[in-house]
C-alpha cells in the first residue's frame, strides 16, 4: 500500500486504493503508482507439516495422529475410548519420501543425422556422419555448435562458401588446420546435405583447395 504521495507529501488513504489500479493523488493530481496486489498468504497445514518433519506419527490401531518419542508411539487413547490404544509404545518407521518414477525421454528426444564434409590439411577431403540427439529444438543449434568443437577444437569461425563456386546455401566452419562444410540452416546452424550436394562440394575441395585452406601442410603433431 502506498502511504503518501511523492510529489506534494499528501497522505493517501487506504480507502481509495485499489489493487491493480494507477492511483492518483486527489491533493496535486498528478500520478502516484499502480498499487500491487499483496502477496497471497500459503496456508500450511500444521499436521501434515508435523507428519513431514517426523515428530508426529499416525496410529496403525486408531488412525490418530500422535507423538513420537524414540521412533516409538507415546501412549494415547483412541477417540472415544477410555483404554490405552493397542498401538500406543510400537516402534513407527519414519515416512519414505515418494518416489519418482525415472522417465524414459528417449521416445521423446530429436534425432537428426547430419552428413558433413571434412578436409583436413594436406588429407583427402570425408565425409562425417553427426548423430544429434536433443529435447529441446532450442538445443539444436547449441548441441550444434559443440559437435563441431569436437572435430576442430575449440577456436573456429564460420565462413561463406566461395562465392565463385556458386553454392550460397552452404557454409564452411573451420581454422588453420581443418574445416567442415554443410548446408546452412535458415535459423542458424546447419542442416543435412543432399548426396548430390556432397559429391559436389567433395570435387570442389579437391580441385579448389586453397579455397579451402586445404593444400597446407599438416598441423605439427
Amino acid at each position: 500500500m502506498l502511504s503518501f504521495c511523492p510529489h506534494c507529501g499528501q497522505t493517501i488513504g487506504g480507502a481509495e486504493q485499489i489493487e491493480g489500479k494507477m492511483l492518483m493523488c486527489r491533493e496535486c493530481g498528478k500520478p502516484i503508482g499502480i498499487v500491487a496486489t499483496p502477496p497471497k498468504k500459503v496456508m500450511i497445514d500444521e499436521t501434515e507439516e508435523l507428519l513431514r518433519q517426523g515428530s508426529v506419527a499416525r496410529c496403525a490401531v486408531c488412525n490418530k495422529v500422535v507423538e513420537l518419542k524414540a521412533g516409538a508411539l507415546v501412549p494415547h487413547y483412541a477417540e472415544g475410548q477410555k483404554e490405552i490404544c493397542r498401538g500406543s509404545g510400537k516402534p513407527v518407521k519414519p515416512a519414505e519420501p515418494a518416489k519418482v518414477a525415472s522417465q524414459d525421454l528417449r521416445p521423446s528426444m530429436n534425432r537428426d543425422v547430419i552428413k558433413v564434409v571434412l578436409c583436413k590439411q594436406a588429407a583427402e577431403p570425408g565425409i562425417e556422419e553427426l548423430l544429434l540427439e536433443y529435447l529441446d529444438k532450442a538445443d539444436r543449434v547449441r548441441l550444434q555448435i559443440e559437435t563441431l568443437r569436437d572435430i576442430l577444437g575449440p577456436t573456429f569461425r564460420m565462413q561463406e562458401y566461395p562465392r565463385r563456386l556458386g553454392k550460397p546455401g552452404l557454409a564452411i566452419w573451420g581454422n588453420t588446420s581443418a574445416v567442415v562444410v554443410a548446408k546452412k540452416h535458415e535459423h542458424g546452424g546447419y542442416q543435412p546435405m543432399t548426396d548430390a550436394e556432397i559429391a559436389t562440394v567433395l570435387d570442389d575441395i579437391r580441385n579448389n583447395r586453397s579455397m579451402f585452406r586445404c593444400d597446407g601442410p599438416p598441423p605439427p603433431a
